[in-house]
């Protein structure tokens, strides 16, 4: 028996009123997966980093917010993306296996694109705009938000305690982001967790910046200056200054909390929120001069915040 008009009007309104937030703009780059099957990540290494994410984000989406997050293991599809998505007290990702795959990615390059998809969920202020039609985005934090709190929170969260792995990207760190991490970090443990995170920016980095003749440089910050706070995917160049900036921020995100969700969703993107997300995140008229977010981006309300 086919379905009514009035069936399928009802499976359309219901099957796209869960938004979605994306690692990446929509992208061809699947169609290469069949050739590049072998990347940095095997299957087993996508399950370890998921497996160690899931252990600590689980606990704290319910136990602080109450809903459920459920992490998607899509090894065998070749979306190059990962995606979140929440549906009430249902919290999503989707990480794709051709994302993993990626010859660009490193074990903790992936752990990052997982980070700033959790970052949609609980990375908070600024907040994505609704559009005119289709359904809310308001529940996600802005990509250039979830891209920091990879770095800022949840990367930092996950490798604390990895000491002995983190002591040996000292070894293998270029001299330029060595030097941004030993200017704001002065414990040891502190510097080698900022160098591994640095080695796994450049690698997300390079994948942002697919087809793009020339690619993200540590040292060629992004010169674009933003009049209003960008919501969507920033440029190349200007993720790395993002999830660069997220490394150097020597101050520690609340887990218990996500910075100005309890505020109205028309008043989310306010001063108020501002005020309560520069509560636990760099912000320069903090007087941080690294670790806030770049101007590519971002536009403070608060000053030069």
């Amino acid at each position: 028996m086919f379905p009514t008009r009035k069936q399928l009007a009802f499976v359309v309104l219901t099957t796209s009123s869960v938004a979605r937030a994306d690692f990446l703009p929509k992208n061809n780059m699947a169609a290469e997966d069949r050739i590049l099957r072998s990347g940095p990540v095997t299957e087993e290494v996508f399950n370890q980093v998921i497996d160690e994410a899931e252990a600590v984000y689980g606990k704290i989406v319910a136990q602080h917010f109450g809903a459920e997050l459920t992490i998607n293991r899509l090894w065998t599809n070749s979306t190059v993306n990962a995606t979140a998505k929440q549906d009430g007290n249902s919290w999503t990702v989707d990480m794709y296996g051709g994302m993993a795959r990626r010859p660009e990615i490193t074990r903790d390059g992936f752990a990052l694109v997982l980070c700033h998809e959790i970052g949609h969920h609980v990375g908070g202020y600024p907040y994505q705009k609704n559009a005119f039609f289709g359904p809310k985005r308001d529940w996600a934090a802005a990509e250039g938000e979830a891209d920091y709190f990879a770095t800022q929170a949840c990367s930092r969260l996950l490798w604390k305690n990895q000491g002995q792995l983190n002591a040996e990207y000292r070894s293998i760190i270029p001299a330029y982001p060595k030097a941004l991490c030993d200017s704001v970090w002065s414990a040891q443990g502190d510097q080698d967790l900022c160098y591994r995170q640095m080695m796994a920016n450049k690698s997300i980095a390079d994948v942002n910046a697919f087809g793009e003749f020339f690619k993200p440089n540590w040292e060629k910050p992004s010169k674009d200056v933003v009049r209003n706070t960008d919501d969507g995917h920033p440029a190349s160049q200007c993720r790395l200054d993002t999830f660069m900036a997220g490394s150097l921020c020597t101050k520690a995100f609340e887990e218990t909390s996500i910075p100005a969700k309890a505020i109205d969703a028309k008043k989310r993107n306010s001063i108020e929120g501002e005020s309560e997300a520069a509560l636990s995140s760099c912000m320069s008229n903090q007087g941080f001069t690294a670790g806030f977010r770049p101007r590519c981006w971002f536009k403070p309300l608060i000053g030069e915040g």
